[in-house]
């Protein structure tokens, strides 16, 4: 017997499929998000690549996460997608369908680690300027990044998503440039004696970042190492691994005196070390190498810095009357 249906029945019908039209879903490879909603018509095909100003060609890293927000053009957040463990290649892509609008698509690589606290993210509630995630403090003012962590940012261009019913089936190109915003610092002070009485700390306001990739101001910290070692040579060994590092975040490099309670040396990481280099480059290094060679003043077990080489550049020499 053939189906009949009220006019009832077609409106409700008509309505659903309205909703169904304005509605904003982000796509796995084989389908949407949302189980029943299977029929999505349209959307954007997102690439990543990575090239600062000064890489000769393009790269591809890998991540150990990677997250997905869109963002339509008030900068509202109308998508999550967490992409997982992903191998970047030149071919590779992740596809989000979508209604008509203008969108944004902001990507982050690397969330994937301990230290890394992530904040409580909604769709519909959370915009771009807010916080994505704060680095785990393991005492009160102490945090520590390990060595492997590398985290990258990415942010399309706009993308603008034509009415299908007007223009059909659209699927836009979206280029996301990865860049990495994780620093590691390789501190190296010979002359000291090997004891444990020395500690190399870098104090900072960059602990947290917020989703559209700037730094989330905040109280300061202390990143730390795990314990220092010294070489072969004598020379005592120190890895940090930071935020990114830039000015205005009031960013120091502090050597410690943990017996006696003092500090031996303290200076601005950007503007009285790194950039002291004139080869040093903050939009293309990840990492630098800073050497301090430091002097017994009086054969008491007073000690001073008497030379730093930021990446075998000597950026500081002091002179001094030793006894």
């Amino acid at each position: 017997m053939k189906k009949t249906y009220s006019g009832k029945t077609i409106a409700t019908r008509k309505r659903s499929f309205l909703l169904f039209l304005t509605a904003f879903v982000l796509l796995n490879i084989t389908g949407c998000v949302y189980d029943d909603w299977d029929d999505c018509f349209q959307g954007i095909n997102v690439h990543f690549f990575s090239k600062n100003a000064c890489d000769a060609d393009i790269v591809y890293p890998s991540f150990s996460g990677l997250k997905l927000f869109v963002f339509d053009e008030n900068d509202n957040l109308v998508a999550i997608r967490d992409a997982g463990n992903e191998e970047i290649t030149a071919h590779y892509s992740k596809t989000l369908k979508a209604r008509n609008g203008l969108f944004t698509v902001v990507a982050w690589g690397g969330l994937n680690s301990d230290a890394i606290d992530l904040q409580e993210i909604k769709e519909f509630s959370t915009i771009k300027k807010d916080v994505l995630f704060r680095i785990l403090q393991n005492t009160p003012g102490e945090i520590s990044l390990p060595e492997s962590t590398k985290i990258y940012f990415g942010e399309s261009r706009p993308i603008f998503l034509p009415d299908p019913a007007e223009y059909g089936s659209v699927f836009e190109q979206a280029e996301v440039n990865m860049q990495e915003i994780t620093n590691r610092l390789k501190v190296q002070i010979e002359g000291l004696p090997q004891t444990n009485d020395f500690e190399v700390v870098i104090e900072s306001e960059n602990s947290s970042m917020n989703i559209d990739g700037s730094v989330a101001r905040g109280n300061k910290v202390k990143y730390i190492s795990t314990t220092p070692v010294f070489d072969a040579n004598g020379v005592l060994q120190v890895n940090l691994t930071t935020l990114q590092i830039l000015s205005g975040y009031n960013t120091a490099l502090v050597i410690n005196d943990k017996t006696l309670g003092k500090e031996l040396y303290r200076g601005d990481l950007l503007g009285t070390l790194l950039l002291k280099n004139p080869g040093v480059n903050l939009a293309c290094d990840r990492d630098f190498t800073i050497r301090f060679t430091a002097a017994d003043q009086c054969d008491c077990g007073t000690y001073m810095i008497m030379e730093i080489w930021v990446n075998n550049w000597l950026v500081h020499s002091y002179n001094a009357n030793l006894k």
